[in-house]
């Protein structure tokens, strides 16, 4: 029988709040996993604690502060599985989702890369949407195709990633040698505000990797204001930065060029547009001085002047 060993890994970082959430949401899985890792990532609360004494079957792994994609690494570097299921410390799983993630790869044993729709939940309202909810108009179609079990491929990954990210990190099980063949995740990136993104777009450079999502929400994403509207379009800009570095580094398949440059042109003026909605008068002309020309438009002139003189449209 093939093996499809998981283990899931957790980095936690002051997450008093929410541990004990997660980690019961992982515990009550209708599918057992093989191994749950915790690393506590420089955590001063009592993070280290909750996780000693929720089971003493987890493995806890304690580090200096260095960040969420840092803290991965070292769990994924520990874990002995084939395949490697990730959760956020403040996110929630149903109890069927590593369930549907092992019916997923029955159905593609193939599969270097999967994920799943999930919900929103916090203090934020969210209006009961999905993540793939926000898809925009036709990217399914452009870029799918669902089957009975409401499992799709993902054609081209990462142009259809360029169009929309379906693949939020802790709805993510993917396989051990693609995550080494593509470089896992990298320490320079550990503190960057799009580092999962990051990950996810050089996963879907690899020549022939192969992703495959889940239209059924098995998660849920915590919204909360750190990680919501106040950053917006900080959010935004990680984007153009990440295309942007991808790009210098020729992580970028070369098909793909073309498409990435003009997404992040266009980003780049998406988040110069969302800093002057939000009234970020300090970052405006720092994002302007960024825009490429065909982005400096005559409304977004008037913009920066009116920002500078204290006046948002």
């Amino acid at each position: 029988m093939e093996d499809r060993s998981i283990a899931v890994v957790i980095p936690a970082y002051n997450s008093e709040s929410t541990l004990t959430e997660t980690l019961t949401s992982i515990r009550k899985q209708s599918a057992p996993l093989d191994q749950i890792i915790v690393v506590d990532d420089g955590s001063i609360d009592s993070t280290r604690d909750i996780a000693a004494e929720f089971d003493k079957n987890i493995l806890l792994i304690s580090v200096p502060n260095g960040g969420q994609g840092k803290a991965r690494a070292i769990a994924i570097a520990r874990s002995s599985t084939r395949y490697i299921a990730l959760c956020d410390s403040d996110d929630i799983w149903e109890p069927f989702h590593i369930e549907r993630r092992l019916m997923l790869l029955d159905r593609y044993p193939q599969a270097d890369f999967t994920f799943s729709d999930c919900y929103s939940f916090g203090n934020v309202e969210y209006g009961g949407h999905t993540l793939l909810d926000e898809a925009p108009k036709g990217w399914r179609d452009a870029f799918t195709t669902i089957d009975d079990l409401g499992f799709y491929q993902l054609r081209t990954p990462y142009l259809g990633l360029l169009a929309f990210n379906p693949a939020y990190l802790s709805g993510v099980v993917f396989r051990r040698e693609s995550y080494q063949k593509m470089g896992g995740f990298l320490n320079k990136y550990s503190r960057w505000i799009g580092e999962d993104s990051e990950f996810t777009r050089r996963f879907a450079s690899l020549e022939g990797c192969d992703f495959v999502g889940d239209t059924q929400p098995t998660w849920g994403y915590r919204r909360h204001d750190s990680n919501y509207s106040a950053v917006q379009w900080k959010n935004i800009k990680a984007k153009a930065d990440i295309l942007d570095e991808h790009l210098r580094l020729g992580v970028v398949p070369p098909p793909c060029i073309e498409a990435t440059v003009s997404e992040r042109d266009t980003t780049r003026g998406i988040a110069f547009d969302q800093a002057c909605w939000e009234k970020a008068r300090g970052d405006v002309a720092h994002l302007y001085s960024e825009l490429p020309p065909a982005q400096r438009t005559a409304k977004r002139r008037a913009k920066l002047v009116l920002a500078k003189a204290g006046v948002f449209l």
